[in-house]
């Protein structure tokens, strides 16, 4: 306690009370005790005990604010296994589609080949550069359709998962990328071990599942070697398309697994300590203490403001201490008279001392000062049911004006 009277302000000073003999086993005896300065504190003594730690620790969910500017940053939760598994589910859907498609087409290519090799034009300058065009060609066009479709359906998924975004600040280099300690801890994480502990899982499902899918299926495939090339190519087929069904189905499920990971993880990372969330909501909403004296200087600055508008004022209706307003009314601009200053206690009598010193009539009238105090502000028009008093008040205020003059 005394650190902190001295103004040190590295902790904060609690003193405990004694437990009861609920928690104590009797009355009156320290039901514990803590270490103070390597000694023990019985319950009841001061001790200085740090909050900061706590203060730091990041609990307390992201703002919208912290959120907009991890988006800004390029940091957003994706998962490359659900990428990768829709890819492959996607081109394995294509190739059911449109199999017949490009298999034909093959089946035409590798057939024109052969005609053509057989042929005499092979001994034709430039054969080569034909059959490598028509080539190129005839597989481009049998795979272009599969892969637009791939395209669009990932690039539509990430839309639709972290919205649209186009930041080029990951690629912005950074010295501390360089720094081999920041790089031995990335490796050296969970993250790292999360990562590694998928891929040894991954590798094991897919060894499992290709052992035995052979296992099953290897005496089918050796007798496909007794069978016509057409009977023996479809019976692999099927073997390969099974195969690659279940492991697509496989990826799929890691990737979904995946991506809820790493929406944790992500929410996890973006997390603020209280003070962070403290400091901006400062930056947002201002600071307390100088907002507070923006709005006192605008109350000065109002009320400097009001005061040079009641020498300009008609008359100052009072209560006849407690309460002043001061009323102007030209009948060429103003539909009804005007309220150009009000003001209770200190205020009031500052301004009835300004309509004393420039001549300005004041009535005491007790009802309508406080109708008018409590129903109008400064600026405001007189209310429509309060008309006929003000206007009684401004009738005899005018009349005497043109008796005196």
């Amino acid at each position: 306690m005394d650190r902190i009277r001295n103004g040190q302000r590295d902790g904060l000073a609690i003193t405990t009370t004694t437990m009861t003999a609920l928690a104590a086993g009797g009355e009156g005896r320290p039901a514990w005790r803590i270490e103070k300065n390597g000694k023990k504190a019985a319950l009841g003594e001061k001790f200085i005990f740090d909050i900061q730690f706590f203060a730091q620790e990041r609990t307390e969910p992201a703002t919208p604010k912290k959120r907009q500017k991890t988006r800004a940053d390029g940091k957003v939760c994706k998962s490359k296994d659900l990428t990768a598994a829709v890819e492959i589910v996607v081109g394995l859907l294509c190739l059911w589609a449109f199999g017949y498609f490009m298999g034909t087409r093959l089946i035409g290519f590798v057939s024109e080949t052969v005609t053509f090799i057989g042929d005499v034009n092979i001994l034709r300058d430039g054969w080569f550069q034909q059959l490598a065009i028509s080539a190129i060609w005839t597989y481009f066009m049998t795979w272009l359709l599969i892969g637009i479709i791939i395209c669009v359906v990932v690039v539509g998924m990430t839309i639709w998962l972290v919205g649209w975004l186009i930041s080029f600040k990951p690629f912005v280099p950074k010295l501390d990328r360089m720094n081999p300690i920041s790089g031995l801890k990335k490796i050296i994480s969970l993250r790292s071990l999360v990562e590694l502990t998928k891929a040894v899982i991954k590798a094991s499902i897919f060894g499992l599942l290709i052992y035995l899918a052979l296992m099953e299926r290897l005496p089918v495939a050796m007798s496909a070697m007794q069978l016509s090339v057409a009977a023996g190519a479809w019976l692999l087929w099927e073997l390969i398309w099974g195969l690659a069904i279940k492991l697509a189905i496989m990826l799929l499920v890691i990737g979904i697994v995946d991506y809820a990971y790493q929406k944790w993880e992500f929410e996890r990372s973006i997390k603020m300590s209280k003070q962070e969330v403290k400091e901006e909501h400062k930056q947002m909403e201002g600071d307390p203490l100088i907002k507070s004296k923006i709005r006192q200087k605008q109350r000065e600055l109002a009320k400097k403001r009001m005061m040079s508008s009641v020498p300009k004022a008609d008359v100052v209706i009072t209560n006849p201490t407690m309460l002043a307003i001061a009323l102007m009314y030209d009948r060429g601009v103003m539909a009804a008279p005007q309220i150009v200053a009000m003001g209770k206690g200190v205020i009031a009598k500052k301004i009835r001392e300004l309509a004393k010193e420039h001549g300005v009539p004041i009535v005491e009238n007790k009802p309508l000062a406080w109708a008018l105090f409590e129903s109008a502000e400064v600026g405001d028009e007189v209310p429509e049911n309060l008309y006929r008093g003000v206007a009684e008040i401004l009738a005899m205020v005018y009349k005497l004006k043109k008796k005196a003059s």
